[in-house]
């Protein structure tokens, strides 16, 4: 028998066994016309800010459907705090860097307004929705916080909880002498959230790796090999996840 189909949902206040949440229209169509699934049948409902529950479909006339929650379960989202900030990208390309790390885990992206990326770029209804969908699909019980486009000098400071401190890395291409995971290691197991700074296609100009040292950040390498945006993204993405 598979994995339960899984659906990100607005759960009650204070949900508890046997507590009964009404399908939005679109889940309770998926359910009962795409999937063709009965009353009975289990599916497994979050919310987004890990809270996940086993329960059962109720299959009314139309679209309508209700489940009727029996188990909590345990949350399987990694731990470790690592917020994507990436320059904007054509749309195809941004979309894709929020579905991969949204698998892989990431805490936060932040769409970045660089002297190199594309203007008018930014969708961020869509974003949700990526991401929403990709939590479902990887078993995540949250679902990462995106920002709107703010320019680097924002996404600098920007600190989605101001009593941590955090190690920002801004990668770039010329950096010859940091490999990327040596400073990431510093922060394995303090809790420290880790920020990685990556560029637009045409990559940060000096002047902006200049701001973000003068900031605080620090320059670091992702390899000899020139990457794309979107594969440089992943690529530290991954790393990052892994060693903290």
């Amino acid at each position: 028998m598979g994995r339960p189909h899984r659906f990100h949902v607005d759960l009650p206040l204070t949900p508890g066994a046997g507590s009964v949440v009404t399908l939005a229209s679109p889940i309770a169509h998926q359910v009962a016309r795409v999937l063709r699934m009965r009353s009975g049948d289990v599916i497994h409902l979050f919310d987004g800010k890990g809270g996940e529950w086993r329960a059962f479909i109720q299959i009314g006339g139309g679209n309508a459907a209700t489940a009727t929650l029996d188990t909590f379960l345990a949350d399987p989202t990694p731990v470790g705090s690592v917020v994507l900030c990436l320059g904007l990208l054509k749309g195809e390309k941004f979309d894709w860097v929020i579905q991969k790390s949204t698998e892989l885990g990431i805490a936060h992206i932040v769409p970045m307004v660089t002297e190199r990326s594309l203007p008018g770029s930014g969708r961020p209804d869509r974003w949700h929705r990526i991401a929403v969908e990709a939590s479902e699909q990887s078993g995540r019980t949250t679902i990462p916080e995106i920002t709107p486009p703010m320019p680097l000098r924002d996404a600098l400071n920007f600190q989605p909880n101001q009593s941590d401190p955090a190690r920002r890395l801004i990668c770039w291409e010329d950096e010859r002498t940091v490999p990327f995971l040596a400073p990431v290691r510093l922060a394995r197991g303090t809790g420290t959230p880790v920020f990685l700074y990556v560029g637009p296609e045409g990559g940060f100009s000096a002047s902006e790796v200049d701001l973000a040292v003068g900031s605080g950040a620090q320059a670091v390498s992702l390899g000899s090999l020139i990457l794309r945006s979107e594969t440089a993204a992943i690529a530290a993405v991954t790393l990052a996840m892994h060693a903290i």
